[in-house]
């Protein structure tokens, strides 16, 4: 009959290796930690006379790992074993429960929303097939916003990446920067109702920072480099011929965000000098460099423009008005953000829109040739555009969803495409050349179609959307 130690270390083992068992199936620990964790093991089951409990069924044989002369045997060896045996389940299972907190504070570490926290990038299997923001940088490299993911891609549409850092929360609400191929800036409306989140990377969407604003209703975001940015955020005064704004401003790169100005409902349709007007409805902000932005919005009247400009960073503003266009009716003028190719040069989107009905009849390109001091119309499209892009000052084009116009000379002059039957409920447009562009397009809100031309919008394909 085998003895009472010996028997006790058969049972005490059999129970011990059962829950670190139980423990492995729960805890899974990380490659490295599972190494780690395996030669510790071999540590504490090696006796000091040289020998190492080997499992065999369910019970243990000793094998012979580099004796020396004059170790104990027999007894003194039984004695020990269930001691050592139970020394090393403890142990062990302190080393795994120890992992397993240390995963978990990683991982709770890592979708922190304190401000200035590091976000890492998460990589789900699959991704959404909805994209409702498209912005390429050059040919092969660009962005994109889905409903739920920030996308980058470095071949031209045909893979993207998705970048979306951890904790971060992507909706149809979020509002973007996309600068360069490596700098990017993206602000979401919180589940709170009172702040937004602003994720910042500067690595291509490796690495990310994090910020907030105490408002939730984003309208646009600019950058002009890597350090100074606005945001226009609106609060909810249901809708109506007026709208209340503010200005929050960035000097060191979306770190810190500061209001700079509001139009309050305490403001008038005539405010005071240097302050935005609480009438209108305001539709984007862009700015040319660290002083000079433009808000443009819309007034319910016949003839008059809503176009502030700022020439102190966002603090004050002033209103510009625009020359109205010979040969067209009296119409209410819908603005858009400019766009700026140069120092000195740029364009302006304006719809115009029956003031009763306010459904849209024309759409015109106001241009500048001196940064924005004056602008001047060109030749109007018979139709109210719902996407405009433009490549440079001679190359744009313009659609209402269906039809699509093309210019290369400025919108001097416009012609109709005929680009098939692909091309409808089209929503964006995005050109980094005279021939080379994409346009999101598709049945439905959620659902979408990445478009791709390149012969300057003669003809479309359909790009499938592939998201790693």
């Amino acid at each position: 009959m085998a003895d009472d130690d010996e028997l006790l270390a058969e049972a005490a083992s059999e129970r011990d290796q059962r829950l670190i068992g139980d423990l492995r199936r729960m805890y899974r620990a990380e490659a490295g930690t599972a190494q780690h964790l395996a030669r510790v093991r071999h540590r504490l089951l090696t006796h000091p006379d040289g020998t190492m409990h080997e499992r065999v069924g369910s019970s243990l044989r000793h094998l012979p790992l580099n004796r020396q002369p004059g170790n104990s045997t027999g007894s003194e060896t039984r004695s020990w074993r269930p001691r050592l045996s139970t020394l090393a389940a403890f142990l062990f299972v302190g080393v795994l429960v120890g992992s397993l907190l240390l995963v978990l504070s990683r991982t709770h570490r890592g979708s922190l929303n304190a401000p200035g926290t590091a976000l890492h990038t998460t990589k789900p299997a699959g991704g959404s097939s909805s994209l409702f923001s498209l912005h390429m940088i050059d040919p092969t490299t660009g962005w994109a916003l889905s409903e739920h993911e920030i996308l980058r891609t470095a071949d031209g549409g045909l893979h993207w990446k998705n970048v979306t850092p951890a904790g971060a929360t992507i909706t149809r609400e979020s509002v973007a920067s996309f600068l360069t191929a490596s700098l990017a800036w993206v602000a979401t409306p919180q589940a709170n109702g009172t702040t937004s989140q602003i994720v910042r990377t500067a690595d291509s969407g490796q690495t990310w920072q994090q910020s907030t604003v105490p408002m939730v209703y984003l309208k646009q975001m600019t950058f002009v480099d890597a350090q100074h940015g606005w945001i226009l955020v609106g609060w909810n005064t249901g809708g109506g011929p007026a709208e209340a704004v503010a200005v929050f401003r960035s000097i060191d790169g979306g770190k810190t965000w500061r209001n700079v100005s509001s139009a309050l409902p305490a403001s008038t349709d005539g405010p005071p000098p240097g302050r935005l007007p609480f009438g209108g409805r305001k539709s984007g902000i862009h700015f040319l460099n660290a002083s000079t932005g433009w808000i443009t919005g819309t007034v319910g009247a016949n003839d008059l423009s809503w176009l502030y400009v700022s020439h102190d960073g966002g603090a004050t503003w002033n209103r510009q008005s625009l020359p109205l266009l010979p040969g067209v009716p009296s119409a209410q003028f819908s603005l858009g953000s400019p766009t700026f190719f140069s120092g000195t040069d740029g364009v302006l989107p304006v719809i115009f829109s029956d003031v009763v009905t306010e459904r849209g009849f024309a759409t015109d390109i106001y241009v500048t040739h001196d940064g924005g001091k004056t602008w001047t119309s060109t030749a109007p499209l018979p139709l109210a555009s719902v996407a405009i892009d433009f490549a440079d000052m001679q190359h744009g084009w313009a659609t209402d969803g269906t039809i699509l116009y093309r210019t290369s000379n400025g919108g001097l002059k416009w012609t109709k495409l005929s680009p098939g039957v692909t091309f409808k409920q089209v929503t964006s447009l995005d050109f980094v050349s005279s021939t080379l562009g994409w346009a999101i397009g598709g049945p439905g809100k959620n659902s979408s179609l990445v478009l791709k031309t390149t012969d300057g919008g003669e003809s479309w394909m359909t790009v499938p959307l592939s998201i790693s």
